[in-house]
Parts: C-alpha cells; sequence; structure tokens
C-alpha cells in the first residue's frame, strides 16, 4: 500500500461495510433505513465479481420506483430468515449454531464459542432484542468491533497491537463467518423473493471471500512496518 492513509482508510471502510451488512441481516428495513440506503452510492468495481453485481443489484433495486418497499421488505424479511409463512421450502435462519450443529439447532456450541470471544473482548452485552449471540448480525458487528480497535492501533503507531488484532480478524473470519456464511447466502438467494436481499446475499458473500486476501494483505503490511 501506497502510505498509512491508503491502510488506515481500507480498515475503516470493512468496519463501515461490517456495521451495513449488520444492520440489515438484524431487523426489517424501515423507512429511514431505506431512505439512508437510497442516498449512498455504491462502488460501481472492488476486486470481486459477486460483490461488484451485489452493489449493482443493490443499487436497480433502491432507483426502482415503488409505492410501499418497506412492506415489501417486511414480508421478505419474515419469510426468508424467519420462515413466516413457510411450511415447506427454504429458510435462511440467520444463526452459526443453525448452519453448524449436525440437527440444525440453534443455541449450539458456536453460540457458546462467539460469546466468549464477545466476552474476552469486554462485549458481553453486544447481543440484544434477546436473540441468540451467534446470529449473524453480531458476528458482523463483533468484526466492525475488531475493526475499530485496529484502528486505534495504527492511529497510535503499535504494530504489535494491529497484528495481534489482526490475528484475531482472521481467525474468527475463519471459525465464525466463512464456516456457515456461504451456505447462508444460498439459501437467500433460493428464498428471497426482492433483489434487494438477493443482492444483500452477494454483498455478504462475496465481501467475505474477499476479506481473507485484504487480511492477509494487511498481516504482511503491518508485519513489514513493525520490522
Amino acid at each position: 500500500m501506497n502510505s498509512m492513509t491508503e491502510y488506515a482508510a481500507l480498515i475503516g471502510n470493512r468496519e463501515l461495510l461490517y456495521r451495513f451488512l449488520s444492520r440489515l441481516y438484524l431487523s426489517e428495513t424501515d423507512s429511514a433505513l431505506l431512505k439512508q440506503l437510497t442516498a449512498m452510492c455504491f462502488p460501481d468495481e472492488c476486486g470481486e465479481a459477486e460483490l461488484a453485481e451485489g452493489y449493482r443489484m443493490m443499487t436497480a433495486y433502491l432507483r426502482r420506483p415503488g409505492d410501499d418497499r418497506v412492506t415489501e421488505l417486511a414480508v421478505d424479511y419474515a419469510r426468508v430468515f424467519l420462515g413466516a409463512g413457510v411450511a415447506e421450502g427454504v429458510v435462511a435462519y440467520p444463526y452459526e449454531s443453525v448452519y453448524t450443529s449436525e440437527l440444525r439447532l440453534m443455541m449450539q456450541e458456536a453460540r457458546d464459542q462467539v460469546l466468549q470471544a464477545y466476552r474476552d473482548k469486554g462485549l458481553g452485552c453486544l447481543a440484544t432484542l434477546n436473540l441468540p449471540e451467534d446470529h449473524l448480525a453480531f458476528e458482523l458487528e463483533f468484526m466492525a468491533h475488531l475493526c475499530r480497535t485496529m484502528q486505534i492501533c495504527v492511529a497510535e503507531d503499535d504494530w504489535s497491537a494491529a497484528l495481534l488484532s489482526l490475528g484475531e480478524q482472521k481467525n474468527f473470519v475463519k471459525r465464525h463467518l466463512l464456516n456457515w456464511v456461504p451456505r447462508f447466502c444460498d439459501d437467500i438467494l433460493k428464498s428471497a423473493a426482492s433483489d434487494f436481499y438477493k443482492a444483500a446475499a452477494k454483498i455478504t458473500r462475496g465481501f467475505m471471500r474477499l476479506e481473507t486476501a485484504i487480511i492477509e494483505d494487511l498481516i504482511a503490511e503491518a508485519t513489514q512496518r513493525r520490522g
């Protein structure tokens, strides 16, 4: 990377994208969020094909005329992530335990593992709304927190701490995101009626695929700067 400004900007952009995706999966899209999203400019190119396709699909959906997209998205959210009205077919339940336990049950080992990870960082109250701690929104928010912590390390020129943070990020992505999120996104694409949530799935899966390479690049740079 050419400068510290570029390095810090990359970390900041990762934090923002994690927070953006966390909000999409936490609850239905209300009018305030829809207005905010409509005003956003998503990148045209980003170095990962599916991520770029997701951005284009999201932009097209948000620019599409519609009388009551809030209701449309609320219905789609309930069907896709809560299984509302689905007697048979695919549901994308946003919990790691569902995708990593043998019987596809909630509140399994994955929940205990991420809860401990949150507590280790003083974030025992990260989970809210009486949802299990391995909800995707909380896991994404945790990664945003790690990105924020790393920005402080970089600002203080503490490259040993930055490398420690990157190791934690790499480990969490591998153990608690890449192990189930791609399959979860497959299920969204199979069950969503709206291009909004299909775009969210593509953005999420594309970002997760790109994130592995990004973290490795950040580690290499931090190692060089630490000396």
